[in-house]
């Protein structure tokens, strides 16, 4: 690419006087001759902190993967809630974050479920352990209106789906970025090339760094 000429920049400005320009005439005349940066390069997430995002990045999965439950208590079927006095179901099993429930519950059964597990299948509801009107080892208790069909439930893809831009090109990656990166599985990213910066100094009464001072 050919850069303009000075002069033919300077033409362009109103009131242009090169002993005294304005700030704003300096920032146009400069950015003339400025050309982006447009070298990537590919970077361990650890050290992308603060640089430019290159490229979006397409999320590889959905946030959350599954349906989930955003409380510890007690997963269930919301048509299992009575409106006419306490509802209360038989507890046949648990549901770890890190081991979900595996079967089918029947109406009238629930399983306990800790914050993030898999939604057992056939359920929508979670009751917060603290909610519950009663708990024995077999059964738990729910009084009328302590919880609504589909609460305490965290859809799959509620907060990213799969193929959705997660974080758009030009971006400053902050800390929360390189979170949100490390949750998808992602451990590196193409961002731009650096700025480089050099610097001079002139002048008879300046030394060099460790050299003795007159």
């Amino acid at each position: 690419m050919t850069h303009p000429a000075l002069s033919d920049v300077t033409r362009q400005l109103t009131d242009y006087d090169p002993a005294a320009l304005s700030v704003a005439q300096a920032q146009q005349i400069i950015s003339e001759f400025v050309q982006p940066v447009q070298a990537l390069e590919r970077v361990d997430l650890h050290a992308a902190l603060g640089r430019v995002l290159a490229q979006d990045i397409i999320s590889p999965i959905s946030v959350p993967a599954h349906d989930n439950s955003a409380m510890d208590g007690y997963a269930f079927a919301g048509s299992d809630l009575r409106t006419d006095g306490p509802t209360n179901l038989q507890i046949v099993g648990v549901a770890m974050a890190g081991k979900a429930f595996v079967g089918n519950l029947a109406a009238g059964e629930c399983v306990r479920i800790m914050t993030g597990a898999v939604m057992p299948e056939g359920c929508d509801t979670v009751i917060p352990q603290e909610l519950t009107k009663s708990v024995t080892d077999d059964n738990v208790g729910i009084a009328p209106g302590t919880v609504r069909t589909g609460d305490n439930r965290r859809l799959m893809g509620e907060d990213l789906m799969q193929g959705q831009a997660a974080l758009l090109a030009g971006r400053i990656l902050r800390a929360a970025d390189l979170g949100l990166l490390a949750s998808l599985g992602i451990a590196t990213v193409a961002v731009r090339r650096r700025v480089r910066v050099a610097f001079f100094s002139t002048g008879d009464e300046l030394r060099s760094l460790g050299d003795p001072l007159d």
